[in-house]
């Protein structure tokens, strides 16, 4: 039977019974269409519902509302003791809008009415977009993954395909009320967690907004290049790692300094292809300083730049790629050899309505007309360069707005912290003091020279150590991405073991070594069994010709693209096994006739010696951080002698101007 429960407000509201109208259900409660008085909503039945938490997502400004669905009222049940059972919330209908993880996978990017790359740019602007708003009161949303995320789409062909985001399940939102109470956010999903959080307890871990800007970049890559940006790469040495170690060890495959063995998978396009803004910010989002990555509004001010350079391909009309660059989409489908964007086609405009463009009138060189023009355009892009200043000083003010009302609510208006009447009268008292005390022209005049070599000296010493700080800031952010780009994964390992540090990495580095010899014998017994040597089931001439055009003849070219082989026409999970099968069982039977293998230490050092292992690359980084920190310490010196000569110049001119005064 259908049950009744009253809002905060005084209203009553009736639930379906049953699985009618249900809309979703999850680890914390459901969620079920119902309608308070006389309007569709969304109501959250909670399992442990908490009043504090609900309150204060309550008191948020209406500006997080359009972007999150809080609370609108707060729902009781009918009886004895009325328990809070959950919430009212505005309610998403599912045919307008869009779930984020149908706009990840190509093939339901394909079943769209209208979407195209460029509402995939826009998608990720509309999601930046809410994140920031709900950065700039305060919120960290915690649980930022795809099933948290919905966007609203436009019903018109005037209107553009992604109106805005909607962030679902704000109950989970990290935020603090007013009493100064604090609210944690106990969830996460693994894909989308930041590294530092990693094994953390959610239930007592306080977030930082670096967190959500390790997720936010996540969804962000998933919008745009459709796959997660630890989960596109083939890693030789460790294929059989989870996407949480990945992320964990950061083995990003377009870092900086990507690890031996890691590269991309050659199947999804590259950040680089779609601007080196995009590649530099994806690095500093999934490098190991939490501090570096870009916060919610950078991305907004980087997409936003993006979607205003997006046109369709000259080729392709329905692939879009930003202006200037070569279309991704088509290189990706080359590369290939069959089709792999399932963007839809634009359907054609109408008989009778399709005008022609108007032809870009062309002015001659040297006239008055064609030097206002590149003026304009010159006035234009300053214009510009201050919009996207403005942006950013916008920003910041709406950042610190919270804390001028607070530092107004503790201490109330300006008005109130000084009497200007009062003191006004007291710098007049002053000024008449001092004039009695301190003399004749004569005497001023010659303090007022002692002041201005003061004033000099000080101008000079601050100078000075402007350029030094100036320059030891420079050499600071040097170090910085020097250290960003350092894989320090190994010694990380070797210190968390127990023992001497020196002796773990050393058994760490035989162990490796002989791993690597038995991997390259492996590799080169491979290289010698031709695939058409096998009996595959499944696979006769016209399949085996196949994996033959796209490089795929012998045993070792075939391990290092298994996983990847369904990309294949013709060629589906079950084939797929089938060869896996029959490359366990050449591989068990290499294993087993294969040579035993060892590794002494001065062979050990001599590997070390060697650029093919991965120690060189580790030793000579940390080389250079150390000259560079002689460097700086020398610096220092010099510049804390001179400090001590300009204090005493400063005490022998204090000394003259007192005994002048």
């Amino acid at each position: 039977m259908p049950s009744t429960l009253f809002s905060c407000g005084g209203q009553s509201l009736t639930l379906p019974a049953g699985r009618n109208g249900r809309l979703g259900i999850g680890g914390q409660g459901q969620v079920v269409r119902a309608l308070l008085a006389g309007q569709p909503v969304a109501v959250k039945l909670l399992r442990q519902p908490d009043a504090a938490r609900l309150r204060a997502l309550q008191q948020l400004p209406p500006s997080c509302g359009g972007c999150a669905t809080l609370p609108l009222q707060l729902l009781y049940r009918s009886g004895a003791g009325g328990a809070l059972a959950g919430y009212a919330m505005r309610l998403i209908d599912p045919a307008t809008s869009v779930p984020a993880l149908r706009l990840f996978n190509v093939e339901e990017i394909a079943r769209l009415r209208r979407y195209s790359w460029q509402d995939a740019v826009l998608a990720a602007l509309r999601l930046a977009e809410a994140v920031a708003q709900l950065h700039r009161h305060g919120v960290v949303i915690g649980d930022l993954n795809p099933e948290n995320v919905v966007f609203e789409q436009g019903q018109s062909a005037a209107e553009p395909a992604i109106l805005r985001a909607v962030l679902l399940d704000s109950d989970s939102f990290q935020l603090s009320a007013a009493g100064g109470q604090r609210f944690h956010c106990p969830v996460s999903r693994a894909p989308y967690t930041a590294p530092e959080l990693i094994g953390c307890d959610f239930s007592r871990t306080w977030r930082q907004p670096a967190s959500d800007a390790f997720s936010l970049a996540v969804l962000i890559h998933q919008l745009l290049l459709h796959d997660h940006p630890y989960d596109n790469a083939i890693h030789r040495e460790e294929p059989d790692l989870s996407v949480t170690a990945r992320i964990r060890r950061g083995l990003y495959p377009h870092s900086a300094a990507p690890p031996a063995g890691l590269e991309p998978s050659p199947f999804r396009p590259t950040p680089r292809q779609v601007s080196p803004e995009l590649d530099a910010a994806l690095r500093r989002s999934f490098c190991p300083l939490p501090g570096l990555r870009p916060s919610a509004a950078e991305w907004v001010l980087l997409l936003r730049q993006l979607h205003r350079q997006v046109v369709p391909c000259s080729r392709t009309p329905h692939h879009h790629h930003p202006r200037g660059r070569a279309c991704l989409w088509c290189a990706l489908e080359q590369r290939l050899g069959q089709p792999l964007c399932r963007f839809p086609a634009p359907s054609p405009p109408p008989a009778g309505r399709q005008q022609p463009a108007a032809p870009v009138p062309t002015l001659p060189p040297g006239t008055p007309a064609a030097l206002l023009r590149e003026q304009l355009e010159e006035e234009l892009q300053q214009a510009r360069a201050l919009l996207q200043r403005r942006a950013a000083l916008a920003e910041q003010l709406l950042q610190l707005e919270p804390e001028l009302a607070a530092l107004l609510q503790d201490h109330g208006s300006v008005e109130a912290w000084l009497d200007a009447a009062a003191l006004q009268r007291r710098l007049g008292s002053l000024r008449h003091r001092l004039g009695r005390w301190l003399g004749g022209r004569s005497r001023a005049a010659q303090r007022e020279a002692t002041a201005a070599g003061l004033q000099e000296l000080a101008e000079q010493a601050a100078a000075l150590a402007t350029a030094r700080s100036a320059w030891l800031q420079r050499q600071r952010q040097a170090l910085l991405q020097q250290l960003a780009a350092l894989d320090l994964a190994a010694l990380a390992d070797a210190l968390q073991q127990q023992g001497e540090p020196v002796a773990v990495m050393v058994a760490a580095a035989q162990a490796r070594a002989v791993a690597e010899q038995r991997q390259r014998w492996l590799l080169e017994q491979l290289a010698l069994q031709p695939i058409r040597s096998w009996q595959v089931e499944g696979f006769g001439q016209g399949r085996l010709a196949l994996l033959e055009r796209h490089g795929l003849v012998r045993a070792d070219q075939l391990q290092q693209h298994i996983e990847r082989i369904t990309a294949l026409p013709g060629i589906g999970r079950g084939l797929q096994n089938n060869l896996r099968q029959e490359l366990h069982a050449a591989v068990r039977q290499l294993e087993r006739r294969q040579p035993p293998l060892a590794i002494g230490i001065a062979d050990l050092r001599q590997q070390l010696e060697a650029p093919a292992l991965p120690f060189p690359h580790l030793l000579a980084p940390l080389q250079a951080l150390q000259e560079q920190w002689q460097i700086l310490r020398s610096s220092a010196d010099q510049l804390e002698e001179r400090l001590d000569q300009l204090r005493g110049q400063r005490e022998r001119l204090q000394q003259q101007l007192e005994s002048l005064l």
